[in-house]
């Protein structure tokens, strides 16, 4: 029962969440409707999620209304389970598939599993790039940290040269939920999109809608969506879609923004620098004495749980806040009023990773999160690579692979 004491340690500790699924320990958002006796299967009258004709295919219409002229799938093995089908099943009509920076590693390993090529890019250089017929253009937008960028200009250069658009929206899916949030990919014709409803709206973990503007290759990523999710998908993480779609569709922001304003303050109180993304429910905080690593120490001390932290800073993922939410907003306020805000004395990891340098890469190396991957399978480990995973593990920030390729190159020269 180690799990299930680890978890109930996290609540009784009034543990705060700053971090992803987007309900925050259950305190924002329908989730208290749900009840764990809703937890069924494929029963006469509660219809099968990959050939819907009932109730299912009803609530995939309500989601349908979400973008005009979009076909809506939920998913339960989240957005992986939508990229994997959808590069997939684009793959059988498609030749080639350009990458934009940042892309997270599960569009690498759909693309490993479809045995197709790609062709890396920057984000500005996607403006540029000379698409044709053939081409597919896979784009994170938002970012992990909440960036936003020019997803109209980027979208319009690849369809006028005859590409389409994958876009991968997992940190997406609460755009345009109220004024004052960026606006969807959806608005400019992206071809397919795919939005996590569980990492910002109040939504159980793995609960994902796809969204595709063609009838065609809707029917072709149904296939594959057959293929890849599970057949008894869970009716608790479906029923969780509907109660997060309910509030995007009733969502009013005035408290969201004054709130926000108001954990700001606290914080600049406390000397923390605040950098205000373009998706103003992601923060990304500084301190000007401390590093990001020491920083999220001193909130992890006070039982607030960010979502990460690295040289870009302590990531912050706010609350939808709304009336009557649940939300310990008061406490928060006072936990950071009263943290002891200094230098970290965690012991540094001390690993001997430089024999690594130059070496073929076994497994890609991966900082989870955002999931974004430092080395790929296959390729050479550099030795800005080495410096950059060491540099990760000094931070205690969470990497994977690393362990993988340390014993495989270990044992091979022992």
């Amino acid at each position: 029962m180690q799990l299930y004491r680890k978890l109930t340690a996290m609540i009784d500790e009034e543990s705060i969440s700053m971090h992803v699924p987007g309900h925050k320990n259950n305190t924002i958002g329908y989730l208290p409707r749900i009840d764990w006796r809703y937890d069924m299967t494929e029963i006469e009258g509660l219809d099968d999620l990959h050939e819907p004709n009932g109730v299912l295919e009803r609530l995939n219409g309500e989601l349908s209304k979400k973008y005009d002229g979009y076909t809506a799938q939920m998913m339960v093995n989240g957005t992986t389970n939508g990229l994997l089908a959808a590069i997939y099943a684009i793959s059988k009509s498609h030749k080639r598939f350009i990458i934009a920076e940042g892309a997270h590693k599960s569009i690498y390993h759909a693309l490993e599993l479809a045995g197709v090529d790609y062709i890396s890019v920057t984000i500005e250089e996607c403006v540029f790039f000379s698409f044709t017929t053939d081409d597919v253009l896979l784009i994170t937008y938002p970012t992990y940290i909440g960036e936003c960028f020019n997803i109209e200009s980027i979208i319009h250069h690849v369809h006028s040269l005859g590409g389409i658009v994958i876009t991968d929206e997992a940190h997406g899916a609460h755009f345009d939920i109220a004024e004052g949030f960026p606006t969807s990919s959806m608005n400019y014709q992206s071809d397919v999109t795919i939005q996590s409803y569980h990492k910002m709206l109040p939504a159980l973990t793995m609960a994902s809608v796809i969204f595709v503007r063609d009838r065609l290759i809707y029917q072709s990523i149904m296939k594959y969506i057959d293929y890849f999710e599970t057949s008894s998908p869970s009716y608790l993480v479906m029923a969780s879609i509907e109660q997060a779609h309910g509030f995007y569709n009733d969502y009013n922001a005035e408290k969201f923004f004054h709130k926000r304003e108001k954990l700001i303050e606290v914080l600049k109180e406390r000397n923390i620098e605040v950098r205000m993304q373009a998706d103003p429910a992601k923060l990304l905080l500084f301190h000007p004495v401390i590093t990001p690593r020491s920083l999220a120490e001193c909130f992890i001390a006070q039982g607030i749980y960010p979502e990460m932290w690295g040289d870009e800073g302590v990531l912050f993922c706010l609350p939808l806040f709304h009336d009557n939410d649940r939300f310990p907003f008061r406490l928060l306020l006072e936990r950071i009023c009263t943290m002891n805000i200094t230098e970290s004395t965690s012991v540094t990891i001390e690993v001997s990773i430089d024999f690594l340098e130059n070496r073929v890469c076994v497994q890609s190396i991966i900082p989870y999160p955002p999931g974004v991957p430092l080395v790929h399978e296959g390729e050479r480990i550099t030795s800005s690579a080495v410096k950059s995973i060491a540099h990760y593990l000094n931070n205690h920030v969470r990497i994977e692979g690393v362990k993988a390729n340390l014993e495989h190159y270990k044992n091979e020269d022992d």
